[in-house]
């Protein structure tokens, strides 16, 4: 698990790098960064218990007010181009690969709290 930790730090951090070019990167930036340090400390085992819930729960909420705005411009979803392509083609492409990232960030939170949870149990 310690491998995919500092993995998951990794792409993070590096997620945060590559916001550079995005239209709102110090959002973005800040969120990813957060992740990879939360990743960071925990590989150092310096993790707050505070920091992964923060940074998951904050990650929960916006990826549930994103939902209703993907839902509702659902017909201008194409899939291949969420996937295939790097540009974006309209708002709902970029929306779902925003709420996307958010759920990966709040998923490997999730996971760093249950296992700091074992660590001091």
């Amino acid at each position: 698990m310690k491998r995919l930790n500092w993995l998951f730090c990794f792409l993070f951090l590096l997620s945060a790098v590559l916001q550079y070019n995005d239209p709102d990167p110090v959002v973005w930036m800040l969120r990813w960064g957060a992740a990879g340090i939360g990743c960071l400390l925990f590989g150092l085992g310096k993790l707050p218990k505070a920091l992964p819930i923060a940074v998951g729960v904050i990650g929960l909420i916006w990826a549930t007010v994103l939902l209703p705005r993907i839902l509702e411009t659902s017909v201008d979803i194409r899939w291949k181009e969420v996937f295939m392509q790097a540009s974006m083609s309209n708002i709902t492409v970029e929306w779902i690969r925003e709420m996307g990232g958010l759920l990966i960030i709040t998923t490997w939170m999730g996971v760093l709290v249950l296992l700091g949870r074992k660590k001091s149990a």
